[in-house]
């Protein structure tokens, strides 16, 4: 969908309003002032939008451009994302803080890397057919962890070019697939609606034991693996340490820390 272009009627805090919205749809990012802060159509009126923006909304001022993306707020899929630190608009926090040690308002920074390579392993041949959530390719992204390339949603067809296994950015195309009369191009990266549920094929039940290598909880409070667990406690009872020795010791795969 084409950018749609508004501009600001009313501000209220962190809610704004903006004119020129009717075809825009619920949940659009949008992007608002010269700083391009970034919101969320969260309702429309006839053609005025009512945006949530996710900065500080000092400065903005009426007659402000404000511009609808055409999709929802996403965050990256890919290589890259493991052993980052990520705000919550999935803006990375190391390169930010190469240009400051604060957040700066409407800090725009691509939340893959763009210019690390990665070795790219495709699993598919030219004539095949691919279909939603198969996988085209591997990436080694850490010496455990093997990141599968998956077809993104709404994609499907008949392979026509597949590049050879070699060294690629995230954004070069590895494979092209035909659609309905369309080229359809598959890098290393998607983009994926924040709201959107990722797609499972099924569900199975935890039948194998989650080994934390700390031995009163593997006795006393077994957890599973696939299972859910809160630590509950007040201030200062070792709630944060037993989080630290579980990363540390558990018998796990991947750490994603969520604070």
């Amino acid at each position: 969908m084409s950018e749609i272009r508004g501009e600001i009627v009313e501000v209220n805090g962190p809610v704004i309003k903006a004119c020129g919205f009717s075809s825009a749809g619920i949940g659009d990012q949008v992007e608002v002032g010269s700083q391009k802060l970034i919101g969320e159509i969260i309702a429309i009126k006839k053609d005025i939008a009512i945006i949530q923006v996710y900065e500080d909304t000092t400065g903005l001022r009426l007659g402000m451009e404000v511009i609808s993306l055409g999709h929802p707020i996403s965050v990256e899929l890919g290589p890259g994302l493991i052993g980052n630190v990520f705000d919550g608009l999935q803006r990375p926090l190391s390169k930010i803080a190469e240009v400051s040690p604060f957040i700066q308002r409407g800090a725009e920074k691509q939340a893959l890397d763009r210019e690390r390579i990665w070795h790219v392993q495709p699993v598919i041949k030219v004539g095949e057919y691919l279909k939603e959530n198969d996988i085209y390719a591997y990436v080694q992204e850490t010496p455990l962890i093997v990141h599968k390339l998956l077809v993104p949603q709404g994609i499907k067809g008949e392979v026509i070019e597949v590049l050879p296994e070699g060294d690629y950015h995230i954004q070069d195309v590895i494979v092209k697939v035909k659609q309905e009369g369309k080229i359809k191009e598959l890098n290393c990266y998607q983009l994926w609606p924040i709201r959107k549920p990722r797609f499972t094929k099924g569900y199975v039940l935890p039948d194998e034991p989650l080994i934390t290598g700390q031995r009163v909880l593997d006795f006393f409070f077994p957890l599973a693996k696939g299972g859910t667990a809160i630590i509950p406690g007040g201030f200062g009872t070792g709630k944060t340490v037993t989080q630290h020795q579980l990363a540390k010791w558990s018998d796990a795969d991947l750490i994603i820390y969520i604070g």
